[in-house]
């Protein structure tokens, strides 16, 4: 029993370690990630699924989104891509990076 519970403890602290390491690695800041979730909850989770979860046959998986192609995603923002709308109107700048912390960091999580 005691094994387990060490075992499971190691899982969980290898998880975080690994999950802070990966905004580390792309430039997040912690509390850009959590406005990022914020904004994503009011402007996009309607079609993306709350916290990026959707079955990814209607709109596009975001948990998918390439994390190295930032530049694709404020493209597809902006602009709009197939049924999405562009939201370069309706968001200013900053909201869009607070977007990308999220959606680059898969949530804060590992990809």
């Amino acid at each position: 029993m005691r094994r387990a519970v060490l075992a499971l403890l190691a899982r969980l602290a290898a998880t975080a370690l690994g999950a802070v390491a990966v905004q580390a690695q792309a430039g997040f800041a912690p509390e850009d990630i959590a406005a990022g979730a914020s904004q994503f909850q009011r402007t996009c989770a309607q079609c993306h699924g709350r916290n990026m979860v959707n079955s990814g046959t209607t709109v596009y998986d975001l948990r998918r989104f390439p994390v190295d192609d930032e530049q694709r995603f404020f493209t597809s923002l902006s602009n709009g891509k197939g049924n999405m709308p562009g939201f370069k109107e309706a968001l200013t700048p900053e909201q869009m990076k607070l977007l990308w912390a999220y959606v680059g960091s898969r949530g804060g999580k590992e990809p």
